[in-house]
């Protein structure tokens, strides 16, 4: 019987989260959207519910952990919440995939959200964003030791996917990571990097040191 699925799409505002739910929308089971659910309390200004949008957000994942149905979550992972609703969710038997969107640098966060005022979109102070930032890479690399399945991209010109962590294993799709991604990667998978690099130098080591049937030494 498969597992229940929890998908959390993660990355500091104006990163392009929506994008990726959007993509996945048929795979991720019930989507628990924060900014959806302040706009259904208040169309006009959604903003000023954000209190009670975070409630009703909290409670809804209660309930697919309890129920043990399939659900996605946005996040900015900026605080610990969603650290501790995954580690919930693993505990309760669910597989956890884990989707990260960041882009060059902070400034490109904040310009993304002006744009997304200008078009209609819903509004972040900058010193929120630039906070969030920070906290955001930080809490990632935390978040990425919970999840089952990790998927790392940077979308400052479009997605890219940086890379893929699949229990504890990483496996790279670019050949250098941006800086913003090696803050949260680089002291663990250069590591991971260069062991899976050095597998084969290894394997090849040890296969020369096993000692040799009588055909093969006498060739």
């Amino acid at each position: 019987m498969n597992k229940p699925v929890m998908t959390v799409f993660a990355g500091t505002n104006g990163a392009g989260k929506s994008t990726l739910t959007k993509q996945l929308v048929s795979q991720i089971g019930e989507v628990i959207d924060p900014d959806a659910i302040a706009k259904s309390i208040n169309p006009v200004n959604p903003e000023s519910v954000s209190p009670a949008a975070g409630r009703e957000t909290l409670n809804r994942v209660k309930e697919c952990i309890r129920a043990g149905k399939s659900f996605s979550i946005e996040t900015t992972l900026s605080g610990k919440t969603a650290i501790r609703q995954m580690e919930q969710a693993k505990a309760a038997g669910f597989e956890v995939d884990l989707y990260y969107v960041g882009l060059k640098n902070v400034e490109y966060h904040i310009s993304r959200v002006e744009m997304r005022v200008a078009q209609g979109g819903h509004f972040i102070p900058e010193e929120d964003i630039r906070r969030r930032y920070d906290r955001s890479l930080t809490n990632l690399a935390i978040a990425s030791k919970i999840a089952d399945r990790t998927y790392v991209f940077d979308n400052t010109s479009e997605f890219t996917q940086l890379l893929e962590i699949e229990r504890g294993q990483v496996h790279y799709f670019v050949d250098k990571l941006p800086e913003w991604a090696r803050r949260s990667f680089d002291s663990r998978s250069t590591l991971a990097e260069k062991l899976n690099r050095l597998k084969p130098l290894v394997d090849k080591h040890e296969a020369e040191r096993k000692p040799k049937g009588r055909d093969e030494l006498e060739r």
